[in-house]
């Protein structure tokens, strides 16, 4: 039989149903499917903005397919639900693919996987959602379901953030997911410096916009696949999220210090540690699988570092043979609401797997602290906007741990959460550019 050839659609669809079924993470998924297709860079694009857009808006999409349904309470095929969602995303955001592309492509892409079957009713509900379009209007007012519709974000966690931090900060935080988030990098400055690497960059037609503070931090723009850079093989810079970089600046590493990231996958915390404390200081990463202990080694080579110990680790059992650290942070596993513009199929979480990780997390602190010298630094962090994650473990933590006092928070961040000071929640409307959660805490010396 001949093989059908790929295209920027059927690459997207069936990157999406392999989502729906592995519940895995839709990076990993898509540059999968990317590297297995010979789609040219311009097909790849498009596929992307398809993935990612019918992740983002899949709420809103399923809003207006239901309208174009004749049977709104039928219970669809995954593949023609999610074909569906990839010709409204076209239809309804994509101004510049023509309806009738938009439509037949998308059934072509269908029959391609082999789902032929699904064809006429995907084509059917495709050209009445293209009859209906000019009407087609979003609920009104700024109730529950109005804004999960509008924003594409389920009640359940609009709630959350409302009951949480308020309706205004919940607002901005709904605004803040319609924005695309910028890519920030830290600059390895064991080879090189900011003046240099915005050269180099430059004649890789990337523009290099270095920040202020946190030291070494910076944006990049008019970027394509940064690991295709050859100033990003040299080593040159690693790619971290301004919230994370933040995260080392409340760590306050030093020359010579001991450091352990309990839970480092994928490294760049360790390797921004190990970068500031030199080859005098030592940082322990540590996580629970090889694979993902697997990217830390690759990034720590690229990077030229040699002052981390790397290594598979369970840190609910504790941490062997380690020495007590000066500074430990954990960074525990968490829900991931902090980061959803960056992973946008988290917003549909199983909110029934969620209810264990603060227990979770809460061991993992425990077991972190005792390996913590007297005097020492405990940073505990998440990238999430969740109180039962966040304030609640860090409250716990000092009721039931008498040997650790707070310790103040001052990085240069406002806090836009009101909160004791020795916490900090970031917001992308407040100096961060992510949602993460930090609480420190100082061990006492006697």
């Amino acid at each position: 039989m001949k093989r059908t050839a790929q295209t920027a659609r059927s690459v997207a669809l069936q990157a999406l149903i392999r989502l729906q079924k592995s519940q895995g993470y839709s990076n990993i998924i898509l540059d999968k499917a990317l590297s297995l297709s010979n789609l040219t860079r311009r097909d790849a694009a498009l596929a992307s903005a398809i993935f990612y857009g019918v992740l983002e808006k899949r709420l809103t999409l399923d809003y207006y397919i239901f309208q174009c349904v004749k049977n709104p309470t039928r219970k669809l095929d995954e593949a023609a639900q999610e074909a569906l969602r990839c010709g409204a995303y076209q239809i309804i955001f994509l101004e510049r693919i023509p309806d009738s592309a938009a439509v037949n492509e998308t059934v072509d892409a269908l029959k391609s996987i082999g789902h032929g079957r699904l064809a006429g009713f995907v084509n059917g509900v495709l050209r009445g959602l293209v009859r209906k379009k000019s009407a087609l209007t979003e609920p009104e007012g700024n109730g529950l379901n109005a804004l999960s519709i509008r924003y594409s974000v389920p009640i359940v966690l609009i709630q959350l953030w409302q009951n949480s931090y308020g309706k205004n900060v919940a607002k901005q935080l709904l605004d803040c997911l319609l924005e695309k988030p910028e890519l920030y990098i830290r600059v390895n400055l064991h080879k090189t410096n900011e003046e240099d690497l915005a050269a180099l960059l430059k004649g890789e037609g990337v523009q290099f916009e270095p920040l202020d503070v946190p030291e070494g931090a910076g944006l990049l723009h008019n970027y394509g696949g940064v690991s295709e850079l050859s100033t990003f093989q040299q080593g040159l810079y690693h790619i971290q999220d301004l919230s994370a970089q933040w995260i080392c600046r409340i760590l306050e590493p030093k020359k010579g210090e001991l450091i352990c990231d309990c839970c480092a996958a994928p490294g760049g915390k360790s390797f921004t540690v190990a970068q500031e404390i030199g080859n005098s200081g030592k940082v322990y990463a540590f996580d629970l699988y090889e694979s993902r202990v697997s990217l830390i080694r690759a990034g720590a080579m690229r990077l030229g570092l040699d002052n981390i110990v790397i290594r598979v680790n369970d840190a609910l059992q504790g941490f062997g043979d380690m020495p007590l650290v000066d500074k430990m942070l954990c960074d525990v596993p968490c829900s991931g609401f902090g980061v959803i513009r960056r992973k946008p199929e988290i917003r549909y979480k199983e909110w029934k797997d969620l209810k264990e990780l603060p227990r979770l997390q809460y061991q993992i602190l425990c077991q972190a602290a005792m390996k913590v010298k007297p005097g020492g630094l405990l940073v505990y962090s998440t990238c999430t906007l969740n109180p039962a994650e966040n304030q609640e473990v860090a409250e716990r933590f000092l009721r039931e741990n008498n040997g650790f006092q707070p310790a103040t928070i001052e990085i240069g961040l406002d806090h836009s959460i009101d909160e004791p000071k020795y916490m900090l929640t970031m917001t992308p409307f407040a100096g961060g550019s992510d949602g993460f959660f930090a609480a420190a805490f100082r061990k006492n010396t006697d």
